[in-house]
């Protein structure tokens, strides 16, 4: 490294950078200050025309000289000026996005190494100190919450850190103490937790949506008791990102909503995954699902995010009852042009939206690219679990690391003989002819000269309730004539 790091770089003064000795003995230093000195001193190297430099770049440059510059930053700035001509054209192709955004690579150093554990996403409520492990009361209410953080049915391993959605199992008194709501069955008294980072505009939306859910499975006997019970939620209205915005002094800083993002934790009577069901109890709640899906349709709520974390169950009187869970990319139907964004899980997305036309936003999202995910759920929980649990053969595991037109490449291949390929787990071996009947829906929906049309009564009988029919047939005839003669 230290080879090609041996050259000289005209320092050119910032400006602005006269301290007078109160005011540099009132700067914050951080451990990282030798970064920020070879940084705002060279910066105008590659061609950046510094019109201000804060007070603590000044003083960080004016001390440049007593530090020893960070070997690894010292040599990307030498390969970024006469050192790279030694580079040989391999060498020189890593270094493209070092190169081109070398600037902004600088400036998000800076940002990042300046952070406190709040902006780089610890939230302070819930984990006052690192391993915090206990009851917290959530500020200006009166609910008390504990998370199990390390419960094995937390959904992700992150802890609460950053902002990937993540879901507790919680306790409550005061929330527990609540009256159940008359409107939802589910009689569990357990309560999950989630915290997750919508943007901020989407959020307010998503409220009016959930509002829709619930005043549609007022009157709608196939989405009562299918959709999840919201107790409680809260926003943590001091962590939203459009503070960066703001404090940047952005031309756009008054419209700071837009694309911004803040952390939001809802508070729901505990449901499991569907995927820890089997046999006739698995395929029971997954078509309760797919009623539930297509009747909100109807009452112009669009799902638009189809995948198994998605589908969800909980025990009512000796039975599951499938649920349809999280509404965070839903939209109304009379929302025309929201129709044309991409939304979805990219392994259980439809074939026809993971096109670059889709991808470009000029294909819209239809009911039966919906009923295609529903499809998808089902051969993905048939092939990929035993007994209610990951198998050790988990076809498809490619998908889950392939983008959108690799994706649609091996869904083609699955449609056009690859289901020939493959075989479902023994729990879920009965459920295999609906999953071949429902394929032959979706193989008439690719033509050669392009995606098959349907209206939405169409496409749920073609590809969803004429294969339930047809399956459920065939099952009877099988009952019956296993059944000895008396």
């Amino acid at each position: 490294m230290a080879d090609n790091a041996d050259v000289t770089l005209h320092k050119i003064p910032p400006r602005n950078s006269a301290l007078s000795a109160h005011s540099e003995a009132g700067l914050k230093s951080t451990s990282l200050a030798v970064s920020s000195a070879v940084v705002s001193e060279h910066i105008s190297t590659v061609g950046v025309e510094v019109s201000y430099v804060r007070p603590w770049i000044a003083r960080d440059v004016q001390k440049s000289e007593k530090c020893e510059a960070d070997m690894m930053l010292q040599e990307v700035l030498a390969r970024c000026t006469s050192s790279s001509q030694y580079l040989s054209v391999s060498e020189k192709s890593k270094l493209l996005y070092f190169v081109r955004d070398l600037p902004r690579w600088f400036v998000l150093l800076l940002i990042m190494q300046r952070m406190g554990y709040e902006r780089l996403g610890l939230n302070r409520v819930f984990e006052p100190e690192p391993r915090f492990s206990g009851k917290v009361m959530i500020k200006d209410t009166q609910i008390d919450l504990e998370l199990d953080a390390k419960s094995t049915e937390r959904v992700t391993h992150f802890g609460i850190r950053g902002r990937a959605t993540t879901v507790f199992l919680a306790k409550s008194k005061a929330l527990s103490g609540l009256q159940r709501d008359p409107r939802f069955p589910n009689e569990s008294s357990e309560l999950v937790a989630k915290f997750y980072w919508p943007e901020e505009t989407r959020q307010s939306e998503l409220d009016i949506i959930l509002d829709e859910v619930y005043k549609i499975a007022q009157t709608d006997p196939d989405v009562r008791g299918h959709v999840p019970e919201l107790v409680w939620f809260y926003k943590f209205k001091e962590t939203s990102t459009s503070k960066i915005r703001v404090a940047l002094g952005l031309k756009d800083a008054d419209r700071v909503e837009q694309g911004s993002r803040v952390l939001h934790i809802t508070v729901s009577r505990k449901i499991i995954p569907i995927t820890t069901l089997s046999g006739e109890e698995f395929l029971a709640a997954w078509w309760q699902v797919v009623k539930c899906h297509r009747a909100l349709w109807k009452g112009g709520v669009l799902h638009r995010d189809v995948s198994p974390s998605n589908l969800m169950v909980y025990r009512l009187r000796g039975q599951y009852i499938g649920v349809l869970n999280d509404y965070d990319l839903s939209s109304f139907k009379r929302d025309g042009p929201r129709g044309f964004e991409r939304t979805g899980t990219v392994p259980f997305m439809a074939k026809n939206l993971l096109t670059p036309d889709a991808m470009a936003g000029k294909v819209e999202h239809v009911y039966a690219h919906d009923a295609e995910s529903l499809i998808w759920v089902l051969t993905w929980v048939c092939l990929r679990y035993e007994g209610g649990n990951l198998s050790k053969n988990r076809p498809l595991e490619e998908w889950l690391k392939s983008d959108a037109p690799m994706c649609a490449d091996k869904k083609g291949g699955f449609l056009t003989g690859g289901i020939r390929n493959v075989r479902p787990s023994g729990s879920h071996k009965k459920s295999w002819d609906l999953v071949e009947r429902c394929f032959e829906g979706i193989y008439s929906l690719y033509l050669p000269s392009g995606y098959r049309k349907l209206t939405d009564e169409s496409a749920f009988q073609l590809l969803l309730e004429g294969p339930m029919l047809e399956h459920d047939s065939r099952r009877r005839t099988y009952i019956r004539g296993s059944v000895p003669p008396l």
